[in-house]
């Protein structure tokens, strides 16, 4: 499979050593190493490692005989369960690349990302199997006969191993700012995020790591390839809840987890919490925008874990900087700069600021946020202009505006598309909504720009008020002008109760001009 050809260029900074670059063996190598320990919890079963090394065998031979293969796409399109977990590696091991398709996805997107990938079959539960059908895919239903029947297959007559640059993952982007493109992620770059999240996070001997965001996610879908590198157990929950989230890591002494920024608050004020029912935590991972440092100071309070908050881009496999544990550690305060960063480049990634002419920023100087790294996706599905735009001289152009201090902290301002020129100045978002959020009352925050008939643009903030809040738009306006200038001074303040967001939290942004109408 060639998705845009390869614009990796040289002197891709090097991974942390790995155990393999072929999904399959890492699997085989967790089953030589412990293959009675659980490999995956889910919905209440629990699946020893021999025993997935088994499903998985039994369902790529079944699809080895219905004619799929190297280079083959396969989408998947359901709730969490232990199908996702079935099909990737069934898929990683006849060469074949999983196609994750969002269940929240309307039809017409569905058969629009369908048409675009071109998969062979689909997997799916039974609420996600309509939409696929409808755009004429074979869907095999979980838990079906059919399905069955393939689990119950026999394992044998398996081709030979991908290579490390066949494509396992093709994961469609979100699509906040503009259409979702696919992003093709080979054995070799997922292979690698295992190594460097290994080392990152500090992964001890047997790490139990709980997901509760959406599996389609690239984030998730590339945790079921790392929790092979070590023979880990992954605790799959179906959904987010807080009160089952609590619950689930109580159960299973979960050691490592993820969240996104709507659950912070959901968990820290269910009737369930208590520090001690999360005493086995030893790292909580968040991904989260510069508005949400109230939550996250109050979470660093509450909790006796340690806290990692993770960059990264799905082209880059997740997490390339961090703000980690020993930073979060050092905070004085909600206000502390360092919280509204997003730390510092992690092992096994470069990460550098650049002027457009490409030249490094000096410090405190706003540029784009570029990477290198092993880790990095192969392309875009069959769009080779927007791969090579995508990177120069071998680095990633992550579209991503941002500043970086003396100590190589780098501070996000905004995404390039998203800048507000308004009257020939330049206004970056995310220094605006920080500057919001730093009022005790604000929840979550959107600045976006407006077109103005005299200035161009105008910044417009969209604000979800704590319940109960007095606060109002001359308030928000002030703290702008206040903290910043009065060019930055949102001309509009709306009030939402809450954001459109994606699967993983995400405000879409896209959508937020429908807040003025």
């Amino acid at each position: 499979m060639n998705p845009a050809g390869d614009p990796l260029g040289r002197g891709a900074a090097a991974a942390p050593r790995r155990s393999a670059d072929l999904v399959p063996d890492l699997l085989a190598a967790a089953v030589g190493s412990a293959p009675r320990r659980h490999a995956v919890h889910v919905a209440g079963e629990a699946v020893t490692y021999a025993e997935l090394a088994d499903r998985v065998g039994r369902l790529a031979s079944w699809l080895t005989a219905a004619g799929i293969g190297r280079g083959d796409r396969i989408a998947v399109r359901a709730a969490n369960s232990g199908l996702h977990v079935d099909v990737y590696l069934a898929a990683a091991r006849i060469g074949a690349a999983c196609v994750p398709l969002a269940p929240e996805l309307a039809n017409a997107e569905v058969a629009r990302l369908v048409s675009d990938a071109r998969p062979t079959l689909a997997f799916a539960d039974a609420a996600g199997a309509g939409a696929l059908r409808a755009a004429g895919l074979d869907v095999v239903v979980d838990g079906s006969g059919r399905h069955g029947a393939a689990l119950a297959t026999p394992a044998g007559g398996l081709p030979s191993l991908p290579q490390p640059s066949d494509v396992v993952l093709i994961v469609y982007t979100s699509g906040t700012t503009g259409e979702p493109k696919g992003v093709c992620l080979s054995h070799a770059a997922v292979t690698a995020n295992a190594a460097i999240n290994a080392r990152s996070q500090e992964f001890g001997a047997h790490e139990v790591y709980l997901t509760s965001i959406p599996l389609h996610h690239t984030s998730a879908a590339a945790r079921v390839f790392t929790m092979l590198d070590g023979a880990h157990t992954h605790v799959v929950m179906p959904q987010f809840e807080a009160g089952a989230w609590i619950e689930a890591t109580e159960t299973h002494r979960v050691t490592s987890t993820i969240i996104v920024p709507t659950q912070i608050q959901r968990i820290l004020d269910h009737e369930a919490f208590s520090p001690q029912r999360l005493a086995s935590l030893r790292l909580l991972v968040y991904g989260t925008a510069p508005s949400a440092r109230q939550q996250v100071w109050r979470m660093r309070q509450a909790l006796r874990c340690g806290l990692y908050h993770g960059y990264g881009l799905s082209e880059t496999v997740g997490v390339v900087t961090a703000l980690t544990a020993g930073d979060h550690a050092a905070l004085t305060g909600p206000d502390d700069p360092r919280l509204g960063s997003i730390g510092r480049a992690i092992a096994g990634a470069d990460v550098v600021v650049r002027r457009s002419d490409g030249s490094e920023t000096a410090s405190g100087e706003v540029g784009e946020i570029t990477v290198r790294t092993a880790k990095i996706m192969s392309g875009y599905w069959g769009d080779r202009t927007a791969t090579e735009a995508a990177f120069r001289d071998g680095w990633l152009l992550t579209g991503d505006l941002a500043t970086v201090d003396g100590d190589g902290y780098i501070t996000i301002v905004g995404r390039s598309k998203d800048i507000i020129i308004s009257g020939g100045v330049n206004i970056h978002p995310a220094q605006v909504e920080r500057a919001i959020a730093a009022h005790p009352d604000v929840e979550d925050v959107a600045v976006f720009g407006v077109p103005d008939p005299e200035w161009g643009e105008v910044p417009v903030a969209a604000v979800q008020a704590s319940p109960g809040s007095a606060l109002r738009p001359g308030d928000v306006a002030d703290l702008v002008a206040a903290r910043l200038d009065r060019r930055s001074r949102p001309r509009q303040v709306v009030f939402v109760e809450d954001f459109p967001r994606t699967a993983t939290g995400k405000i879409r942004r896209k959508e937020l001009l429908d807040l003025l109408e």
